[in-house]
C-alpha cells in the first residue's frame, strides 16, 4: 500500500520546467517507473517520498502558465517632476491639496522654507491613481505662475510582473504538493526532507508576493514631485541687498585688520626677549672685533719702526 501511493503521486508531480529543481538536487531522480512482473523491495518504497520529491521540482511550465495569464496592456510606472513659479506658496499649496483630493490621491511628502530675502520655496510629492495622471499634471500647471521645468518617466514593468504572476503560480502549486506528499512521508528523514523543501517554497512564495506587490502599487499610483517657489525679486532685500553686502565686507575688512594687527602685537611681545637677547650678543661681537683690530694695529707699529 505504501508503495502504490507513493508511486501513483511521483507519476502525478513528474513533469514540466526546473524552476524548483535546487530544492530537490540532493535527492535521486527516478529514471523509470517499475514493469508490472517486478514487485516492489522495502528499499524501492522507502526512497518513493524522495523520488516525489524530484519529479515535484520540475512539475510545472512558466511560459504556458504565463501563457494563460497575458496582461490586457502594458504595466507601466509614471513619475513626473514639476517646477514651478507661484505668486503665492501657500495659496498653490492649498490648491495642490484640492487637486490631489479630487484625484482620489494623496500627499506623501511636504516641505517649506523661507530664504534671506522673505521668498518662501518648498517641495511636495503626491501620488494620484494611474488613471488620474495626465489630468492632475494639466490641473497642476495651471497652478504655476511660470513652469519652469518638467520630466516625465515611465517604468514598462510588464514582462517583471508577468514572470512574477507565473512563478507564483507555480509556487504555489508546489507548496501544495509539498503538503500532500508530507502526508505520507513515513520516516523521520523523509519527514525533515519534505518540511525543508516546503519551507523554502513559502519563503520564496513571500518573497515573490511583496515583489507583485510594491509593483502593483507603483502601477497604480503615479508619483509627482512639484518643486515650488514665490517670485524673486529683483532687487535683493534683507541680508541680500546691496547696502546689507556692503555693510558686511565693511565688518569683514575691519575685522580682518584686527586680526592682522593683534597677530603682530602678539609678535612683538613673544620675540622682545629674543630681540634683547640678539642685541647684547650683536654688541658683544662688535665689541671684540674692535679690540682685536686693536691689538692688531698696535703690534704692528713696533714692528714697522724697527725696520725703518
Amino acid at each position: 500500500m505504501k508503495y502504490s501511493l507513493a508511486f501513483a503521486m511521483s507519476l502525478l508531480l513528474g513533469c514540466g520546467s526546473q524552476e524548483s529543481a535546487p530544492e530537490a538536487s540532493s535527492v535521486r531522480l527516478m529514471k523509470s517507473a517499475p514493469s508490472p512482473e517486478r514487485m516492489p523491495s522495502e528499499a524501492d518504497a522507502a526512497g518513493s517520498v524522495e523520488q516525489a520529491l524530484v519529479a515535484n521540482a520540475g512539475m510545472f511550465n512558466p511560459v504556458a502558465l504565463a501563457a494563460q495569464n497575458l496582461p490586457a496592456a502594458r504595466i507601466i510606472i509614471k513619475n513626473a517632476s514639476l517646477g514651478f513659479e507661484v505668486a503665492s506658496y501657500d495659496v498653490a499649496l492649498a490648491q495642490i491639496q484640492k487637486i490631489v483630493e479630487q484625484s482620489r490621491g494623496f500627499v506623501t511628502n511636504s516641505s517649506a522654507y523661507i530664504r534671506d530675502d522673505n521668498v518662501k520655496s518648498g517641495n511636495v510629492t503626491i501620488r494620484v491613481p494611474a488613471e488620474q495622471f495626465e489630468v492632475a499634471l494639466t490641473e497642476l500647471k495651471k497652478i504655476a505662475k511660470k513652469v519652469e521645468n518638467e520630466n516625465l518617466s515611465g517604468n514598462d514593468i510588464t514582462e517583471e510582473f508577468y514572470d512574477l504572476t507565473a512563478r507564483l503560480e507555480n509556487k504555489k502549486k508546489a507548496e501544495t504538493r509539498y503538503i500532500e506528499i508530507l502526508k505520507s512521508a513515513k520516516t523521520v528523514k523523509d519527514i525533515l526532507e519534505v518540511e525543508q523543501a516546503l519551507t523554502n517554497v513559502r519563503e520564496e512564495i513571500e518573497r515573490l508576493e511583496g515583489r507583485k506587490r510594491y509593483l502593483s502599487d507603483q502601477a497604480a499610483m503615479s508619483t509627482i514631485t512639484i518643486n515650488l517657489h514665490e517670485t524673486y525679486p529683483l532687487m535683493a532685500q534683507g541680508s541680500n541687498s546691496f547696502v546689507a553686502q556692503i555693510k558686511r565686507g565693511f565688518e569683514s575688512g575691519l575685522q580682518g585688520f584686527g586680526e592682522v594687527t593683534s597677530a603682530c602685537i602678539t609678535f612683538v611681545i613673544a620675540g622682545f626677549p629674543l630681540f634683547v637677547l640678539g642685541f647684547v650678543v650683536i654688541w658683544l661681537l662688535r665689541k671684540l672685533l674692535r679690540r682685536s683690530k686693536k691689538r692688531q694695529t698696535a703690534m704692528a707699529t713696533p714692528t714697522a719702526e724697527k725696520s725703518s
